[in-house]
């Protein structure tokens, strides 16, 4: 799991988009085979499932979103994780993590978001940085951008805060939570990392 102290990407929005992420998603699965650790006799990197549909998926959106690894789209217990966020509109972020051990974390909500910039996340003040932890596999990482604030899971909570709910059920109370926005008011895109064991 990844602690605070990875991928294929799904996006919602426009066709050009989705082609993008898949013309991605193919090179980050090639580049998962047999890589520099095979050679070196090292783990080997977690397979990730073939791209799945989003989680959330918003037709009437007039915008997209994306959210990728800043680094490998597998990695090992211990190194960093980051990612890179973008929205083509203005709004407020909204970063879950759906981790190994079945946990849902919200990594951030209402986390301000200019139209057009990738940023990376977390930034250097974040006060906290991503960690690949046990157990092993593979973790999803959903991205909501919304145009209003939104109410969030989290409350008051300033950084990472474990939420008390299933990761399936999660997902239903996220999908009702955006479903209940304005038509145009949201888009959301998911990413996938694996960990693997190993030093």
């Amino acid at each position: 799991m990844i602690s605070g102290n990875g991928a294929v990407s799904t996006v919602a929005g426009s066709g050009g988009a989705r082609r993008i992420l898949a013309a991605l998603a193919t090179a980050a699965a090639v580049a998962g085979c047999g890589g520099l650790a095979d050679m070196a006799g090292g783990p080997q990197p977690v397979a990730l499932p073939p791209p799945a549909a989003a989680a959330l998926h918003n037709p009437a959106a007039t915008f997209t979103v994306g959210v990728f690894p800043t680094g490998a789209a597998s990695v090992r217990v211990g190194d960093t994780v980051g990612f890179t966020l973008y929205s083509s509109a203005a709004g407020y972020g909204q970063v879950y993590l759906l981790n190994t051990s079945g946990k849902v974390v919200a990594l951030a909500e209402n986390l301000p978001v200019a139209a057009g910039e990738r940023t990376v996340f977390p930034g250097p003040g974040a006060g906290f940085v991503l960690r690949a932890s046990p157990p092993a596999g593979v973790e999803r990482v959903l991205f909501l951008v919304t145009r209003a604030p939104f109410a969030g899971f989290a409350g008051p909570a300033s950084g990472p805060a474990t939420l008390a709910i299933s990761a399936d059920a999660f997902v239903g109370s996220l999908a009702a939570a955006a479903a209940a926005l304005p038509g145009d008011g949201w888009a959301a895109a998911e990413t996938r990392v694996g960990i693997s064991d190993g030093v």
